[in-house]
């Protein structure tokens, strides 16, 4: 019987990033390949395509590279997002591309639904890089559809990677913070441990 993984979820800034923040993206995706786990994503380009390429350069590993494509906000539900260059959605490093009718975002995301809706609730934990609104309403609707406020800051299932200063007051409140990706990856890796059973979580993320 096929064993199941853990999904996380990476969140960043889907156009134009430099080296630097693209480095960090691709140790990000490795470091959750090496975990076991799946990875998820909006299926875009910048922060998602260098994390996706990360985790995709991994080999042997046990998880997928899974992408939310959201259809253009503007136009038919089949016709996929492209990003602010026109490529369209889903990067080329996405192996499981699940195609929606939804928008990227909705400004009345509350009740109105778009693919960060489905971004947020499936992964078991969530990583998120500093990016831009797009990233900014996916940890909006983490802080209010994922209770995190009555975790201690070491279990808590939303991290937070990058200078903290580019992340709203209001985020590093209600999440934990890694400033390396060796502190994300212990982190990462007790947190997913404690929700999944032992059987289901590699055993270097359960060790």
């Amino acid at each position: 019987m096929r064993r199941k993984l853990p999904i996380v979820g990476l969140f960043g800034q889907g156009t134009a990033i430099g080296p630097e923040r693209a480095g960090l993206a691709r140790e990000l995706g490795a470091m959750v390949a090496g975990l076991g786990a799946h990875l998820l994503t909006g299926g875009g380009y910048g922060v998602m395509a260098a994390a996706s390429e990360g985790f995709t350069a991994v080999e042997p590993r046990a998880g997928s590279c899974i992408g939310i494509i959201p259809c253009a906000p503007e136009g038919p539900f089949d016709r996929p997002n492209r990003d602010p260059e026109g490529r369209a959605y889903p990067n080329p490093f996405i192996e499981i591309a699940i195609m929606t009718p939804l928008p990227p975002r909705a400004g009345d995301w509350r009740n109105v639904p778009a693919r960060n809706h489905i971004n947020v609730f499936t992964p078991h934990a969530i990583v998120a890089l500093p990016g831009g609104p797009g990233t900014r309403n996916e940890l909006d609707m983490t802080g209010a559809y994922r209770d995190e406020s009555g975790l201690p800051d070491g279990r808590r299932r939303t991290l937070l990677v990058g200078p903290a200063e580019e992340f709203t007051p209001e985020h590093r409140a209600l999440f934990a913070h890694a400033a390396t990706v060796a502190a994300a990856e212990r982190h990462l890796a007790a947190v997913l441990a404690d929700l999944l059973p032992r059987n289901q979580v590699d055993a270097r993320a359960a060790s």
